[in-house]
């Protein structure tokens, strides 16, 4: 498996952030995340978040569910829940026994009125150190955007959701963290031609005040990765066709990797 290497010595445009010069991984055919170690070295591994099954709701979006071990090995999941007006509740709950079990779900966001049903991007998770991260996609009634919530008690509630950038269209976006260190990169949501973003939180995801290009600009840049090991952060995209358009380029995924200043 390729790895990330070493970091080059000059930050990139004003960013507090030196990047690495990109690489490609290999394009898995199933579900994968990406992940980076404290040395900067960058893999794909299995992401079995998605088989996840929640407590039963019967109006929860097949395909929107995905999940996170906490410290203590308890399982949080996050879903879209369909409304009958075809707009969503983004819920979560916790599995204290692996998802044998699991608690009364709560309600993360209820700010939706996109008429989409569960035409949507899935939400995206990351946990630890008692902290829960959201991040997802969302037509709220003042515009289309990226967002994001958090609980700071393992998932038994959850604060009110800040906006991480508005634009024209729902995107997916991806979420990691370790310790006060939480990193969301994002379809950008505006633009004809598909960018990754990447906003920084250094204080536990209470305000991002980094928003950065992730993806290099060359080409347009899909299916957005997020990783974060100590002062490293890994950037993950999709470039070319994953439609199997046979006309199409073949897909690649590049990887960068930044040193946080």
């Amino acid at each position: 498996m390729p790895l990330a290497v070493l970091l080059s010595v000059a930050a990139c445009g004003g960013d507090d952030i030196a990047w690495s010069d990109p690489l490609t991984l290999p394009v898995t055919e199933g579900d994968a995340r990406l992940l980076v170690d404290g040395r900067g070295r960058t893999r794909m591994v299995a992401d079995t978040s998605v088989s996840v099954v929640p407590t039963p709701d019967a109006r929860l979006c097949a395909g929107s569910v995905r999940a996170t071990r906490q410290d203590d090995g308890s399982l949080t999941a996050v879903w879209w829940s369909v409304r009958d007006d075809s707009s969503a509740l983004l819920l979560a709950a916790v599995s204290p026994d692996g998802g044998r079990t699991w608690r009364a779900a709560l309600r993360v966001d209820t700010a939706d009125v996109a008429s989409v049903g569960c035409n949507r991007p899935p939400p995206a998770i990351s946990a630890n150190a008692g902290f829960v991260h959201i991040a997802y996609a969302m037509h709220a009634a003042e515009g289309v955007g990226v967002f994001y919530a958090h609980s700071m008690n393992e998932g038994k509630s959850y604060e009110p959701a800040v906006t991480i950038l508005y634009g024209d269209r729902l995107t997916p976006a991806a979420i990691a963290s370790e310790k006060g260190n939480v990193a969301v990169a994002y379809e950008d949501p505006s633009g004809s031609t598909p960018q990754i973003g990447l906003a920084l939180s250094r204080d536990w995801g209470h305000i991002f005040r980094d928003r950065v290009r992730g993806s290099t600009g060359v080409g347009a840049a899909t299916n957005p990765q997020v990783a974060v090991a100590g002062r490293h952060v890994a950037v993950s995209w999709i470039v070319g066709s994953i439609g199997g358009d046979s006309d199409a380029t073949p897909p690649t995924r590049i990887v960068r990797v930044g040193r946080l200043e």
